[in-house]
């Protein structure tokens, strides 16, 4: 997989299909990193492991650079749902975009309770399995039980917390200027212990239909909080109820954003980031 995915990125830098391949290099100090590959001499030096979120780092390369400039992204299943989430919220002109899509091993996809181990387009690797992480001991635990059992277990979960932002800042669809939990009317900044249940409701229900199932807030928090777990039973809601998962396309809009489009409240005010998707609509 790895001489194939260098073979593709080869291709793309020698035939100018972009400015650059963005992936993980292994540094002359055997340290491995995201680098921007723009000399195709660079690839030899190109890693696929340990799994390492692109995304975010990829939609600021794009920001800081010129109008038409292309970025190929080496992804896997996550980063590529993750990188149309931010397509749809207009983070990232898809024009500006290719992926090189690998999957991840069955191992991994255990690691990350992923039913979805691999992107959509996949040009390197084979297939696995998914798994379902409702059948996983760790998850089911914490939904048995009547709403109140549930709750008193999050909330002995949550006092952990040390509001370090680590979940915020390392979610690849966390990117809302300004932010909602840095404001003080919903959570007092510099306070702790933190207000914990209202700080992790709104960023969870505020996700609930973007989430892609990642788990970067799970791995980025320093008290270990299973922050996963709350948003794989939105996910799996949306998807019994609506028929709809978040990453899997560009062009299917969210049901909680299609009820603010097609049926807006006339005293509703629009959030920030949706303004571009409202002026694109109108022209």
């Amino acid at each position: 997989m790895l001489e194939k995915t260098k073979n593709i990125a080869k291709q793309i830098l020698e035939e100018k299909k972009a400015g650059g391949v963005f992936g993980l290099m292994r540094n002359e100090w055997n340290i491995i990193q995201p680098h921007l590959f723009e000399d195709p001499a660079e690839l030899a030096n190109l890693v696929l492991e340990p799994k390492w979120l692109l995304a975010k780092l990829a939609m600021r390369i794009l920001r800081s650079s010129p109008e038409n400039y292309k970025l190929a992204v080496i992804c896997r299943g996550c980063d590529e749902r993750a990188l149309i989430e931010l397509i749809k919220r207009n983070q990232i002109e898809k024009e500006n975009l290719l992926t090189v899509g690998i999957a991840c091993s069955q191992e991994q996809a255990a690691i990350c309770l992923c039913d979805r181990p691999y992107p959509e387009k996949l040009d390197a690797g084979e297939k696995v399995s998914g798994v379902d992480p409702f059948q996983d001991e760790r998850v089911r635990k914490f939904l048995i039980g009547n709403d109140k059992e549930r709750m008193e277990r999050w909330a002995d979960k949550l006092k952990r917390c040390i509001k370090c932002y680590g979940c915020r800042n390392s979610c690849p669809i966390c990117i809302c200027d300004p932010c909602k939990l840095e404001d003080d009317v919903w959570v007092k900044r510099g306070v702790v212990p933190t207000e914990t249940i209202t700080f992790h409701l709104i960023r969870a229900f505020h996700l609930s239909d973007t989430c892609v199932a990642c788990g970067a807030c799970q791995e980025a928090c320093p008290v270990n909080i299973p922050l996963l777990y709350l948003q794989l039973s939105m996910r799996k809601t949306l998807r019994e109820k609506y028929g709809y998962e978040a990453g899997i396309d560009s062009e299917t809009r969210s049901p909680v954003l299609s009820s603010v489009f097609e049926k807006p409240d006339t005293d509703r005010e629009y959030p920030a980031w949706i303004n571009s998707v409202r002026e694109k609509d109108e022209h």
